[in-house]
């Protein structure tokens, strides 16, 4: 037995994800509401049997290792490491770089735990906690977020892990010390200081706030290390992900200030990125909870920029965007001050991007004089142009047209030449489409093995149909092939399949039996087959059509080069296809 299987063994896949989220018994199954997408009625299934979980919602699924990778947004070694130790396993081989990475950890972590002991023991730590009092924030809040105070010592820290067996280059690793011309220093002096977390909330870095309005820089961070990358965590992410779930959506705000007060306020839905730019891998850990994202950026014009980058990132992701606007404010810690329920308002009434970038536009150019109209509506049009809907567009078009003053007519004219500009403008049915092979490409080859191996004794009734099966996965086509080495004509073991596969098709073939068994457990054999045969009509259609599609190419290609040969033999094989 492999440590892999020993860990799933001892982990209990009901104990690991009842954790996390409510199960409760539905025939041989669990059910609950899926941790990974917004759900009214469950969807979420547990089979303790199997040791596999599926959402029948947002189609997510996989084992204990897959729960915790997608959950915690952690890679396969994490979840190991992590999975080993609860199941008591003494991993024979960590990975490679496992032994530093984990005295990264706990470095930071005991750093994180000198810092909180700093803000509430010591006589210098009683300015930061009197800034903090004066911005509003409470003890609560404090000890949520593990807030602390940096020492204005040089060595304080840098000789407390000397005491705990760490080297002082271990220090300057984790990004907590510096190399000076004497000798080494703490990174971090007379600072209020704010931990960053991990996801699974493991301490990954720091930001230092000056307390001396003369020190500089105001913000200090953490240099990227070994678990450390700033364009990777967003800041509270670990103490607010149950919230985002559950409200469905994420509100993005600029800086940590902003991210306390607005979780003490009730808000409590909320990221920060940071002071930095947000990435890709931001809005993909963001995307983890919700597919809602509400910017509330601060509402100077480097703020308003920010929000016009993000938008566009996250368009890209095909995130549900809206726009919080500030109005007066300057940022959201301002907006909270002024009344909590001024801020929730903010957050609730939200505006979908096209009213942002006309607000935003209008502020940056004005619309008094032509030049400044010619402006708003060169930045404007492109995001209305790019909307679906012809509703939308039409709206949106007399929106404009009445907040700078022009005829809507001039506007129809500049809209269809934006339209006509863009390169290869794809319809929705096709982006639909790609979204959907871009998924999961070979769900109709999963779902004929899936029927096979949870019925074996149909496959003398369509075996010839079967083998003549394009099978577009190759990992697919292999698991068949075994199949039909394990299955004698009478009986079919699982557990042999099983046994030739290979960790990661093993989950899969697992996965894809609990799906078919929940829909065709009260399935007539009769009606198996019929299901089996249409299946099998329906993926030879679906490769026709692609192999029509690649024909087609091809006599486009022997067209342009003016090859009439292989034209002739092409167009006769399009006509032997049809």
């Amino acid at each position: 037995m492999n440590e892999i299987d020993e860990i799933k063994n001892k982990v209990d896949i009901i104990d690991l994800i009842g954790s996390f989220v409510p199960l409760k018994k539905a025939g041989r199954n669990y059910k609950g509401l899926c941790p990974f997408h917004s759900e009214k009625t469950p969807s979420f299934m547990v089979s303790q049997e199997k040791q596999i979980w599926h959402c029948f919602g947002c189609g997510k699924g996989g084992d204990i290792f897959g729960f915790l990778i997608e959950k915690e947004g952690i890679s396969f070694s994490e979840a190991l490491v992590q999975l080993a130790e609860r199941a008591g396993v003494e991993l024979k081989s960590r990975p490679q770089d496992w032994g530093e990475r984990n005295k990264l950890f706990a470095i930071n972590e005991l750093a994180a735990k000198f810092f909180e002991r700093s803000l509430s023991d010591s006589k210098e730590g009683r300015q930061a906690m009197n800034y903090l009092v004066n911005r509003g924030i409470n003890k609560e809040t404090v000890a949520t977020f593990r807030l602390g105070y940096a020492p204005s010592g040089w060595e304080y820290l840098s000789k407390l892990l000397l005491r705990r067996g760490y080297q002082v280059t271990d220090a300057e690793r984790a990004g907590l010390a510096i190399k000076r011309d004497r000798g080494y220093s703490d990174k971090f002096r007379h600072r209020l200081m704010f931990p960053i977390a991990s996801v699974s909330g493991r301490v990954v870095g720091f930001t230092g706030r000056v307390l001396d309005p003369q020190d500089q820089p105001k913000y200090l961070n953490s240099p990227e290390t070994p678990i450390f990358n700033k364009g990777k965590v967003l800041y509270g992410l670990s103490v607010t992900k149950e919230d985002i779930q559950s409200a469905n959506s994420a509100v993005l705000v600029e800086g940590q200030m902003d991210v306390l007060a607005s979780y003490q306020a009730g808000i409590r839905n909320v990221v920060a990125s940071s002071g930095t730019a947000l990435t890709i891998d931001q809005l993909r850990s963001i995307r983890r909870y919700t597919e809602t994202l509400i910017l509330a950026l601060d509402a100077d014009s480097a703020g308003s920029e920010a929000t016009k980058r993000a938008i566009e990132l996250a368009s890209a992701e095909d995130l549900d965007i809206k726009v919080a606007l500030l109005g007066d404010f300057k940022d959201p810690d301002e907006c909270i001050k002024a009344g909590v329920d001024q801020w929730r308002a903010v957050v609730q009434s939200a505006v979908p991007i096209v009213d942002f970038y006309i607000s935003y536009s209008i502020s940056k150019f004005g619309s008094d004089s032509v030049a400044a109209k010619k402006k708003v509506a060169a930045e404007v049009l492109p995001v209305i142009a790019a909307l679906d809907s012809p509703v939308e567009k039409d709206q949106y078009a007399k929106k404009l047209a009445e907040a700078i003053a022009v005829d809507v007519q001039s506007l129809y004219e500049a809209i269809a030449k934006t339209r006509r500009g863009r390169v290869a403008p794809q319809p929705l049915a096709a982006k639909e489409q790609i979204q959907i092979e871009s998924r999961d490409p070979h769900w109709l080859e999963k779902r004929l093995l899936g029927i096979i191996l949870y019925k074996p004794a149909q496959w003398a009734h369509f075996r010839d149909k079967l083998d003549a099966v394009n099978w577009a996965s190759p990992p697919l086509a292999q698991i068949y092939g075994y199949f039909k080495d394990c299955y004698t004509g009478r009986e079919f073991s699982l557990d042999e399949l099983l046994g030739k596969l290979e960790y990661p098709d093993k989950v899969e073939v697992l996965e894809l039996m609990m799906v078919i068994e929940e829909n065709y457990a009260d399935m007539p054999d009769v009606d198996i087959g019929q299901e089996l045969n249409f299946y099998i009509n329906l993926l030879k259609q679906r490769n026709t059509r692609v192999e029509m599609m690649q024909l087609s190419r091809e006599i486009a290609d022997a067209e342009k080069s003016g090859d009439q040969v292989k034209l002739q033999a092409l167009l006769e094989k399009f006509k032997e296809s049809k």
